[in-house]
């Protein structure tokens, strides 16, 4: 009878307690659209049948939604999260880096460089001083071809938790084989040290190390080099397979020269103002030519 009592006592508890609990954290699941309108709600202070939403609630309905924006890879919608959370609390740090990154994402450099700048000249807490400074610096090196600034971080212990991604970067930008050695001894089973050894695959895009925040990066659509250099009407099949990507067009010329005398036929991009993009079509066997590339000591990636 003892056994028979316990038993009776352990189906009430898991059908008064547990239960609940369980038919609770079911009824928790909501649809990605409802929770989007749910936030959305709340961020423009309009909920009805409830208090006022106060500004420190809206404005973090506005970083929420930005975040559901990006995982449903709707980077504008993002974007205009981010500005909303902003014209709420102009200096809010958080959101003033995660807005410069959302505005790397679709190309918009100079607005993403002004807003890393606004965070920097305040005062904000010691961790979001270091990404604010690390994305800076990144920026820059992306921007203008200037590693002056990133290379100062490569060597500073404070941003230990991006040397390996900073030196892939510094080998990308520079390449120079010393930032690649010492990315393999460092940081030997890093996803970058894969990368840059040819063992792992890189994402479609060549920004994915560039910055923090990579998943939500990706290359504006190519914009064609004048009349005078673009590739001829027949360009060769397939994919466009990036190499390299230079601040200055004299850089661009010279690593198509060395892809040329490597014996690929190489073609330069012009993405956006200073930007350019080097790499070759890949043909009808876009593993067979990377494979090629990386046989002739050159790291390329499929770009859209």
């Amino acid at each position: 009878m003892g056994s028979i009592k316990k038993l009776i006592v352990l189906c009430g508890f898991f059908l008064f307690i547990i239960f609940p609990l369980f038919s609770q954290n079911q009824a928790s699941a909501v649809s990605l659209a409802a929770e989007i309108f749910r936030l959305e709600t709340i961020a423009s202070g309009s909920a009805a049948n409830s208090p006022v939403a106060s500004r420190q609630d809206r404005r973090d309905a506005f970083m929420a939604l930005a975040r559901l924006h990006l995982l449903s890879g709707d980077r504008q919608a993002a974007l205009s999260a981010y500005e909303g959370a902003l014209a709420l609390f102009p200096n809010d740090g958080r959101a003033l880096l995660e807005h410069g990154r959302s505005l790397i994402s679709v190309g918009e450099y100079e607005r993403a460089y002004a807003a890393i700048r606004i965070l920097l000249s305040g005062e904000p807490e010691r961790a979001l001083l270091i990404q604010g400074r690390h994305l800076s610096a990144q920026l820059e090196a992306f921007r203008s071809g200037n590693t002056q600034y990133l290379a100062a971080l490569a060597i500073d212990p404070d941003f230990a938790e991006f040397h390996s991604g900073i030196y892939y970067t510094l080998w990308r930008l520079t390449g120079l084989a010393s930032y690649q050695a010492r990315l393999a001894a460092e940081f030997p089973r890093s996803p970058e040290a894969g990368i840059a050894a040819g063992t792992v695959s890189l994402a479609a895009t060549p920004l994915w190390l560039l910055f923090p925040g990579r998943d939500s990066i990706v290359l504006s659509p190519p914009t064609p080099i004048p009349a005078a250099e673009a590739p001829p009407a027949a360009a060769p099949a397939g994919r466009f397979l990036q190499a390299g990507l230079f601040g200055r067009e004299a850089n661009a010329r010279g690593f198509a020269d060395q892809l040329r005398r490597a014996g690929f036929e190489p073609r330069i991009i012009q993405r956006t103002a200073d930007r350019w993009a080097v790499g070759v079509n890949s043909g009808a066997d876009v593993n067979a030519m990377l494979r090629r590339l990386r046989e002739a000591g050159f790291e390329a990636f499929p770009v859209n």
